[in-house]
């Protein structure tokens, strides 16, 4: 009975018994034209309709995943802030 050689991963030849078919893998470039001046004009066209657009669909939306969270965060800093003055006061 043989024993298989284990051959550690640093060495160079496991690189080459990983795979059976090697396989050339190949780079995809896209370049953009320095002259094309117009392929983000639709991005920031419009932004103020955009935004009023927007919250005016998903006002609840806003209201409770950023309102409710900036407001309670401004209170609970505020009530830090009293009750460390308060602590230091006596």
């Amino acid at each position: 009975m043989t024993v298989p050689l284990l051959v550690k991963e640093s060495d160079p030849r496991h690189r080459i018994n990983m795979g059976k078919v090697p396989i050339r893998l190949r780079e995809v470039v896209y370049t953009l034209s320095p002259f094309e001046q117009t392929v983000m004009n639709g991005v920031f066209k419009d932004v103020p309709e955009k935004l009023h657009r927007k919250f005016s669909e998903n006002w609840v939306d806003v209201g409770v995943f950023f309102l409710a969270p900036v407001a309670a965060t401004f209170a609970y800093a505020n009530n830090f802030l009293e009750k460390e003055k308060m602590h230091h006061r006596h």
